[in-house]
């Protein structure tokens, strides 16, 4: 196990440290009843005062990271035979939302803001837990499900949680496939709603044509979740010094690309193609994330030095970003299931001050469009807003 010397002024010491610890922790790179080194040896690795690491210590073991034994030194909570009970784990949980809430609001943020901020940071942790080889696990329940294929968003994310504060009845199931893939399976029934941004260079229009041209003969509504800037995500205080989508062909630039099928990567190649730069001219054009918090992850990580997504991924995780366009990212669904019950209640939510609220408090989203919808019918193009 390794921790961190490089700690950031700004801050104290010791609980940078005991951040690092819980890190490790959530991510399962400090197993449950795992040994701690002793404060000593910590102290002497990092080349802290042994009163640091002590410290640090006694935060964990106030929060319940870690237990410590007379004589016998510090490990990681809930080693075999000691774990709390379900109650226990479910009381000790509420017990740090709580204290984190009440902290927020005493800063004076309001729910909104602090719900959105919890949203986005849960993202970027499920992405750090799927990289570290920890799948996602299916929450159980009698729920109305609403299935959801498209491409990623943190807006979809917002949406998803948001529906189940307002409407707990109803889930949002959410696969992000890319742009492409989610309308092929709104049009084979195998999703109820679809996320789209594709951008049809010969008309100028998003979606549409491409609605036209995969379901001629449905007639499909669309509503706009939010238009957002996609550009260059950077490591922080971009190290490079990347300037354009043309310093990607610089050797010493590793890229992280979206998979096909995806929007982002529809644009990438469309924006490659423009400037007449060859795909094999970049390293790391071959390696592919599902998700725009994926990208940013590695990039946060210093895994690869840029990638291309939305403004409000790259802010999420602290990177620098270069805007590229402006895009429009909109729901996509059949009319007679846009109708239905459960689909009412996602316009609802869509379209709540709440919720409007959350999205436009994150840069690089505007939401003058969110909540309005256009019907595409058999032989129309344009569309008719409704």
């Amino acid at each position: 196990m390794t921790f961190k010397a490089d700690l950031e002024s700004g801050k104290s010491v010791y609980l940078q440290l005991a951040d690092d610890i819980r890190r490790q922790v959530a991510l399962r790179q400090l197993p449950r009843g795992a040994r701690l080194p002793t404060i000593r040896s910590l102290a002497r690795e990092l080349g802290l005062d042994p009163g640091t690491v002590g410290r640090a210590y006694r935060e964990l073991e106030r929060d319940g990271v870690i237990v410590s034994r007379r004589g016998a030194g510090s490990f990681v909570s809930a080693a075999p035979g000691e774990a709390p009970t379900a109650e226990e784990r479910q009381k000790r949980l509420g017990l740090v939302v709580n204290r984190a809430i009440l902290e927020a609001l005493g800063l004076g943020f309001a729910a909104e803001d602090i719900e959105t901020a919890f949203t986005l940071h849960l993202a970027n942790w499920r992405e750090q837990g799927t990289q570290s080889g920890k799948a996602r696990r299916a929450t159980p329940g009698q729920r109305k499900q609403i299935r959801f294929a498209g491409s990623h968003d943190l807006a979809v994310e917002l949406l998803a949680t948001h529906m189940g504060t307002l409407y707990p009845d109803v889930n949002l199931v959410t696969t992000f496939v890319g742009s492409l893939a989610g309308l092929v399976a709104l049009e084979g029934r195998q999703a109820d709603i679809a996320g789209a941004h594709l951008l049809d260079e010969e008309s100028g229009q998003f979606n549409i044509p491409f609605v036209k041209r995969l379901m001629p003969n449905e007639t499909v509504v669309l509503m706009n979740l939010v238009q957002r800037i996609q550009g260059l995500m950077l490591a922080r205080k971009n190290p490079k010094q990347i300037l354009g989508l043309k310093d990607l062909v610089r050797p010493d630039i590793a890229f992280v690309n979206r998979q096909r099928g995806s929007g982002t990567r529809i644009l990438l190649d469309s924006q490659l193609l423009h400037l007449g730069i060859g795909s094999g001219k970049i390293r790391g054009y071959e390696q592919e994330e599902k998700t725009h918090t994926a990208v940013a992850s590695l990039i946060a990580q210093g895994r690869a030095d840029v990638g291309l997504g939305a403004q409000s991924a790259a802010n999420a995780l602290g990177l620098d970003f270069i805007p590229l366009m402006k895009e429009r990212y909109d729901l996509v669904a059949l009319k007679e299931v846009f109708e239905r019950p459960p689909l009412r209640k996602l316009q609802e939510v869509v379209r709540s001050d709440s919720f409007r609220h959350m999205l436009s408090s994150i840069p690089g989203y505007d939401v003058t469009d969110t909540g309005k919808a256009k019907t595409v019918s058999p032989g129309s193009m344009k569309g008719e807003q409704s």
